[in-house]
């Protein structure tokens, strides 16, 4: 029976080969006899060359050398029979009549397991083969051991790519090759931990991601999956920030194992009115930078990262500031104020902070990135590194990216109705349009025209809810920091409302070419001024009234009834019209 390299298991049942190795024709007997009572084939060599040569015609399971042979002794053929890989496992016992430690050092020295010396012990030779078949086999196993986990490596080698790619796929969409960003994606092993993500509201919004999990590998990765999944499919949808926060924990917390979670910052960023809404969970210190490098705000972490807290008891929040054209927000990672050189010396915030705004606007990411790689050096990182910049676009350089999805209404136009009612606790809830505008598609597929049917809703609903229930004042938003204080006084008086409904009531109906889309929003306040708010749009004044401008050009008709309590507007669309 051969004992090869890639040999698995013990030794089958059928007679074990032991090759004898010695001059002496006596000894060959004598040995030949005693291993017949163990059950072994045997077969003779007089010289080391033959033993060789034996070798390789058969490997044996067992080699008996002796010592001093003509020709070629003991010593050299051990060393060459081992020379040989699939010899490596086969026991070699040395016969010898010497017991000088010099000479019993040697034999092992060449390549030998054990020596049995002249003359022979049964009980010492049954000993020694039991060792020599102990050994072998525990041999056998490790090679088989070792080649199954070589093709376990292999095949996590091959997961490991494809989850890379992926993750490349995810983190180079569409929405990151926009002209107002730039980002660094540096990961310290085949996958990343640290994931940046992209996409656009259908009201035109840019929102990101940037978030670091912890540990690297595949648990991260199947956790970026998870993220990109919420985040893109409710961004992309419509919904407000802090509810994608909302979903996003609800999901990790119930994916993620103890001690795993998500750090990340959401930003969204409305380049028409300048709205920049940061959450941050975890994640370093934000960056806001105005064109000629000075610092106008940070934006700290305000609560624990994503998948730590049950869903009932995580609550998002997020900061607000007005950015003007030009100004920049930066997000990164700690991998990237941790970032060493040799000397192990950490790249550190304050060194960021010089660069970020002590650098002219057109240089600064690229001032940053030259910087850390100047630092660095060759040190193996210990942390993933990523880091990203968004400018605010003027109006005349308008971000444009294409949402990728599909170009015609493939369902048959068909007749149908719906009617949503919102109570007070409901009008405190989640944002009811992008949901509305999900079931759009849903029984009509009117994904292609998502963005203008999701800019007419929420015109509709927040002159009903803002202006109409809490008879909100859009000059507000003209101060400084007004945004933030309109949104303020908007959820104060949302938590203090004590009675009210809004009410949608959608109909749609087949027209030649497509159909038609009515979209009625009612509300239960005081009523809007619709002629007043025309009126405005000579001198721009008004945000309401530039809403409803926004209607009129994406809609057949827009009416108001009921003392503008109730708004209808009526959607044309054809088959090969896309949004």
């Amino acid at each position: 029976m051969s004992a090869v390299l890639d040999r698995e298991g013990p030794a089958p049942a059928h007679a074990e080969l032991a090759l004898i190795v010695d001059d002496e024709a006596t000894n060959r007997l004598v040995l030949r006899a005693m291993l017949s009572e163990h059950g072994f084939e045997t077969v003779e060599a007089t010289t080391g060359a033959e033993a060789v040569e034996a070798c390789t015609a058969r490997t044996p399971d067992i080699i008996f050398m002796d010592v001093m042979m003509p020709i070629m002794d003991g010593y050299e053929a051990t060393q060459r029979i081992k020379a040989n890989p699939a010899n490596l496992a086969v026991p070699i016992i040395f016969l010898t009549a010497v017991t000088e430690e010099p000479q019993l050092k040697h034999c092992i020295d060449v390549g030998g397991d054990d020596f049995l010396t002249k003359p022979y012990s049964r009980i010492l030779l049954k000993a020694k083969i039991d060792a020599a078949r102990r050994s072998r086999d525990l041999h056998r196993t490790l090679l088989r051991q070792r080649n199954e986990l070589s093709l376990y490596q292999v095949q996590t080698q091959h997961d490991m790519e494809t989850a890379r790619r992926l993750l490349e796929n995810i983190n180079a969409r569409i929405h990151l090759a926009a002209r107002n960003l730039k980002y660094l994606l540096r990961p310290m092993e085949t996958l990343n931990g640290d994931i940046i993500l992209a996409a656009r509201k259908p009201s035109g919004e840019q929102c990101f991601l940037v978030g670091d999990f912890t540990g690297h590998g595949l648990p991260a990765a199947l956790g970026a999956f998870t993220a990109q999944g919420v985040f893109t499919s409710m961004a992309t949808k419509g919904f407000p920030l802090l509810e994608i926060a909302v979903e996003l924990n609800r999901k990790l917390n119930g994916l993620l194992p103890v001690g795993r979670f998500l750090s990340a910052c959401l930003i969204e960023l409305n380049h028409d009115t300048g709205l920049l809404a940061v959450c941050n969970a975890g994640m370093p210190d934000l960056v806001a930078v105005a064109p000629g490098g000075e610092l106008e705000s940070t934006f700290p972490s305000t609560h624990v990262p994503f998948g730590i807290l049950p869903p009932d008891e995580f609550r998002a929040t997020s900061t607000t500031l007005l950015m003007e054209a030009g100004d920049r927000i930066y997000a990164y990672s700690d991998g990237l104020v941790e970032a060493h050189n040799p000397e192990g010396e950490l790249y550190g915030s304050p060194r960021l902070l010089d660069k970020l705004t002590g650098t002219p606007r057109a240089a600064t990411f690229d001032a940053v990135v030259e910087s850390l790689g100047l630092h660095v050096r060759e040190a193996q990182q210990s942390d993933d590194i990523s880091f990203l910049e968004v400018e605010r676009l003027t109006e005349a350089s308008r971000v444009e990216v294409a949402d990728g999805g599909p170009q015609r209404v493939e369902k048959r136009a068909a007749r149908w109705s719906f009617e949503l009612e919102l109570d007070v606790a409901a009008l405190r809830g989640p944002d009811p349009v992008p949901a509305i505008v999900q079931t759009f598609d849903t029984v009509q597929g009117l994904a292609p025209h998502r963005t203008p049917l999701y800019a007419v809703l929420v015109e509709l609903y927040s002159n009903a809810l803002e202006h109409g229930i809490l008879q909100l004042d859009s000059g507000l938003k003209h101060r400084h920091h007004g945004f933030a204080e309109y949104y303020a006084e908007r959820q104060r008086r949302l938590e203090t409302l004590a009675d009210a409904c809004v009410v949608f009531s959608c109909r749609h109906e087949p027209v030649t070419g497509g159909g038609r889309l009515e979209l009625r929003v009612s509300h239960t306040g005081k009523g809007f001024d619709a002629a007043g708010a025309s009126r405005e749009l000579a001198t721009n004044d008004g945000y309401s009234g530039r809403g409803i401008r926004l209607i009129r050009s994406l809609c057949e008709s827009l009416e108001y009834l009921d003392g503008g309590r109730t708004a209808v507007a009526r959607y044309r669309w054809s088959a090969d019209s896309v949004a």
